[in-house]
């Protein structure tokens, strides 16, 4: 199975329970500090569980791509209207013309495969100065027992914030790592 079809037969249900964790994703915006006019990519964005919150930190455009019709067809209906808002069904490493301030990867991190090209790409797609985040609205522990049944091309599970940021240090200043029993979360500066 690959990742597309993986993540499009499970959009229907992909926000179940996902209410919980709202103070959560406000807290990684806050984090990420984005603010007022900045431009965010949202990477494999799914059903848009983090756009509430990026909204809140009114940035001037937000850009959300996934790879999965499904989980973009329902995250576009949470911002119908909205021009703050920009969609698209394309892979990360499709992306080529377009820079950001803030490029946030939620919830997804464990689903790249190959990392090193992730963190190569995140870096020429980031302004000068700009910020990356990888974070999880659940600790690190959940998050890997959430995979277990996950097929092993799907997923390559998660390491400790201090071991996962390690591989950004070639691009990237590391100046957050946040692995507790609430959230898990590394970021850094270019």
């Amino acid at each position: 199975m690959d990742i597309r079809t993986y993540f499009n037969q499970r959009a229907a249900h992909w926000d179940d329970g996902e209410q919980s964790v709202d103070q959560i994703r406000r807290m990684i915006a806050f984090l990420s500090d984005i603010q007022e006019g900045m431009s965010v990519l949202d990477v494999a964005c799914g059903t848009g569980a983090m756009f509430e919150a990026l909204r809140e930190r009114k940035p001037s455009h937000i850009t959300a791509v996934d790879l999965s019709e499904k989980m973009i067809e329902i995250a576009a209906r949470k911002v119908e209207g909205d021009s703050l808002f920009e969609l698209q069904c394309r892979d990360l490493f499709e992306m080529t013309q377009e820079t950001f301030d803030r490029i946030i990867i939620y919830n997804a991190y464990p689903h790249f495969m190959e990392k090193d090209k992730v963190v190569q790409k995140v870096a020429e797609l980031l302004n000068p100065s700009g910020r990356f985040i990888v974070a999880h609205g659940a600790c690190r522990e959940k998050i890997n027992g959430c995979h277990t049944n996950v097929p092993k091309e799907i997923t390559s599970g998660l390491l400790s914030a201090k071991e996962e940021s390690r591989l950004w240090e070639t691009c990237f200043s590391i100046d957050i790592l946040i692995d507790t029993e609430q959230f898990y979360m590394f970021s850094g500066v270019k």
